[in-house]
C-alpha cells in the first residue's frame, strides 16, 4: 500500500508539473488578431484609381499585437506562424468598371473578389484564406486599377486576420 501511495504521489507531482508547462505556453503564446473597416467616417466611392494600390482599413476596431497599420493597409507578421485573414468588397450602383479587389502576401496575389455593376442596385462579396507567414511578410488587400468600391457608415468592406499557430 506504501508502495502504491508513493507511486500515485509521484504521478500527482509530475502532472502538477506538465499543468504548469502547459500554462506557461498558453500564457506565452503571442497574441495577434485585427479588424478594421474601410471608413473611418463619410461615404462613397474609393477609386477609380490608375495603379493597383493597397487599400488603407481607417476604422480599426483591434489590433492585438499591433500588426495592421492604418496608414498603410498593411499586416506584417511580427510571429512565424499560420495565419487566417478574412476580406469583403461591397459595389454600389455606379456607371464605372467594375469592383475587384484581392488578398495580397509580400505583392503575389492570392485571391480575389470581383463584381460588375448591373441593373441590381449594390452587390457583396467576400473570401478568405490560411496561409503561413514569415516574420516581416506582408499582407493586404489590393484595389486593382481602374476598379472602385462603395463605403459608408455601414461598414460594407472589411479587411480581418489572426495567428491560428506558431510555427
Amino acid at each position: 500500500m506504501v508502495g502504491k501511495i508513493t507511486h500515485l504521489e509521484e504521478k500527482l507531482q509530475n502532472t502538477g508539473k506538465e499543468v504548469l508547462e502547459l500554462r506557461s505556453l498558453i500564457e506565452g503564446a503571442p497574441q495577434v488578431a485585427f479588424s478594421a473597416a474601410l471608413r473611418d467616417s463619410g461615404f462613397g466611392n474609393t477609386g477609380p484609381i490608375s495603379a493597383n494600390t493597397p487599400l488603407q482599413y481607417k476604422k480599426v476596431f483591434s489590433n492585438t499585437g499591433s500588426g495592421y497599420n492604418p496608414s498603410t493597409g498593411i499586416f506584417t507578421a511580427m510571429v512565424k506562424g499560420m495565419y487566417f485573414f478574412r476580406f469583403s468588397m461591397f459595389n454600389n450602383i455606379n456607371p464605372h468598371a467594375n469592383s475587384v479587389v484581392s488578398l495580397m502576401k509580400n505583392g503575389v496575389r492570392l485571391t480575389s473578389v470581383w463584381d460588375t455593376s448591373g441593373t441590381d442596385s449594390n452587390d457583396m462579396g467576400s473570401n478568405a484564406a490560411v496561409i503561413p507567414l514569415d516574420v516581416g511578410d506582408n499582407v493586404y488587400v489590393e484595389l486593382q486599377a481602374h476598379r472602385i468600391i462603395y463605403d459608408d457608415s455601414m461598414n460594407y468592406n472589411t479587411f480581418s486576420g489572426f495567428l491560428l499557430f506558431t510555427m
